[in-house]
């Protein structure tokens, strides 16, 4: 594989974790409430979407860019 493509796989990855950790900061308060089954689901539901989100942050900053 080229240079370049392996600076575009670790910049994207990157990327992904910086997303993943400002967006993992705002549920931080359901941690404190684990013990109980809906919020345990709301949690890993919230978490799921935040990767989500994470994976697909170029496409959120071209939209934020438009917008």
């Amino acid at each position: 594989m080229s240079v370049w493509l392996w600076v575009a796989i670790f910049s994207y990855l990157l990327g992904a974790i910086i997303q993943w950790l400002q967006l993992s900061n705002k549920f931080r308060e359901f941690e404190e409430y684990s013990n109980f089954p809906f919020v345990w689901v709301a949690d890993l539901i919230s978490k799921s979407t935040c990767l989500l989100k994470a994976l697909f942050w170029p496409y959120n900053l071209i939209i934020d860019r438009e917008g």
